[in-house]
């Protein structure tokens, strides 16, 4: 009879993890300290359990984080629709003028009138000069600098103007309000490159360039301003040096030929229709993903207040009413209602019936994000949750890794314990073993020593 005392420490070297004995018992040993090896596990199976639901919870996280940032793209997408992109621009004649649109731009009809759409100035370089038939290595004058002159105001072009080639690209690069180009007017029998410099601006504005000996440009046409008035004002028409004219903020008129175009500019709905729809179709997604986290079979989640969290926020967007007693009063009267299943449903003729009777009155309830309305509520309930720093999603991804952090240190430290415990118990079993096997040969000895004498006694007595 032996008995065995288990020890955290052993003064002999750990055995493999494999044991492996010589006396009859050896089996038996290993199946001792299988099972001793497999008790002492649960615990790190059990966390290691704890690790594969928090690494699906984050997943789970991570999906709904995608979702509702999808359905904060689809909200920006409201808020942009009630905003400049609310309004078109129309003109009664638009080979006249066309119009376009920016932030700021108001509701109303604009007559334009066109007296005159200006001209720009041209000029091309002299024919007397330096004939030119490769701009590449010729040049109009041998010159290393020169002075160009637009209206009143000179600009120096100087450096490596040595080509024809060079020099316009040189006009082109001094900030001057013109656009220098190179034109053969010799054919390609005899080509004969000048330089054309025009002014980019509708204006009365002499061009001149000279090369310190003389002047270079002959004048082609001369430039002369836009003309126009806005509803009949003023008296004296309005003078401008491009035909884009702003005539009113955020309204901005194309000049294409002189005449008359009257400029329309009204709200509509479509853009706030497409906007609400897919709005519904982004809210939808997920809340469907809260539902696979719900129920006795319920995902990764099932249980976790988040889910709580992120459905009251559905909720805050989908209930909202608004205090007023106008014609709109909830997202249902602009044709998004709830159904069974607590899908948002969008019914555009809903919401074009109430656009129709009155605008004013959908844009009142939708509101802004920082002027009230069901934009405001909205605003404020989903950066609750998508706030990459105190958004509800951003912190439950950081306490679930923190709490994986700390099961895997949990998980490596039972797996260091685990690891030493088995060595031990193997260098125990192994001690033991080899004791039974010198007791069992010891025995075997003696069992042939008795019979041996046995033997000898009978042949004395026989």
């Amino acid at each position: 009879m032996f008995s065995l005392r288990m020890s955290t420490t052993s003064t002999t070297p750990a055995a493999s993890s494999a044991f492996t004995g010589t006396s009859s018992y050896s089996s038996s040993l290993a199946q001792v300290i299988a099972r001793a090896v497999a008790f002492a596990q649960l615990p790190i199976t059990l966390l290691q359990s704890q690790q594969s639901n928090l690494t699906a919870q984050q997943t789970e996280v991570q999906t709904l984080g995608s979702n509702f940032s999808s359905l904060q793209t689809a909200f920006n997408a409201i808020a942009t629709a009630t905003g400049s992109s609310s309004y078109s621009a129309d003109s009664s004649a638009p080979t006249i003028a066309a119009a376009s649109l920016t932030s700021g731009a108001q509701a109303g009809t604009y007559s334009v009138s066109i007296t005159d759409i200006g001209a720009l100035t041209n000029t091309v370089s002299s024919g007397g000069l330096s004939t030119v038939s490769n701009p590449y290595v010729d040049n109009i004058s041998s010159s290393s600098a020169f002075t160009l002159t637009v209206g009143g105001s000179t600009y120096q072009i100087a450096g490596s103007a040595s080509t024809l080639s060079a020099l316009a690209t040189a006009v082109n690069a001094s900030g001057a309000p013109v656009q220098a180009t190179l034109v053969n007017v010799g054919g390609s029998a005899s080509p004969d490159y000048r330089i054309s410099i025009q002014g980019t601006q509708y204006a009365d504005s002499a061009i001149q360039l000279n090369d310190g000996a003389q002047d270079l440009l002959t004048p082609l046409t001369t430039g002369s301003s836009v003309t126009y008035q806005v509803n009949g004002q003023p008296a004296t028409p309005v003078t401008s040096t491009s035909r884009s004219l702003a005539i009113s903020p955020g309204v901005t008129v194309s000049v294409l030929t002189s005449g008359s175009a009257d400029i329309t500019v009204a709200q509509n709905a479509a853009s706030i229709a497409s906007a609400l729809s897919s709005f519904a179709t982004s809210y939808n997604a997920v809340v469907d993903e809260l539902v696979k986290n719900r129920g006795q079979n319920g995902g990764a989640l099932a249980g976790q207040s988040v889910l709580l969290e992120l459905s009251s926020t559905l909720s805050k967007l989908s209930n909202y009413s608004a205090a007023s007693s106008g014609s709109i009063n909830s997202l249902a009267d602009l044709g998004l209602g709830l159904d069974e299943k607590g899908h948002l449903q969008f019914d555009s003729s809903t919401f074009d019936s109430a656009a129709s009777n009155s605008l004013t009155a959908v844009l009142n309830f939708l509101g802004s994000e920082t002027g009230g309305g069901f934009l405001q509520t909205a605003s404020s309930a989903l950066t609750a949750v998508t706030d990459p720093v105190s958004g509800i999603i951003t912190q439950q991804t950081k306490s679930i890794g923190s709490s994986l952090t700390t099961l895997n240190n949990k998980v490596s430290t039972q797996q260091a314990k685990l690891a030493t415990f088995q060595a031990n118990l193997i260098n125990q079993m192994a001690q033991a073993d080899a004791a039974i096997a010198v007791l069992e040969q010891q025995a075997s000895q003696i069992t042939s020593l008795f019979a041996a004498q046995q033997t000898l006694s009978k042949a004395i007595n026989g």
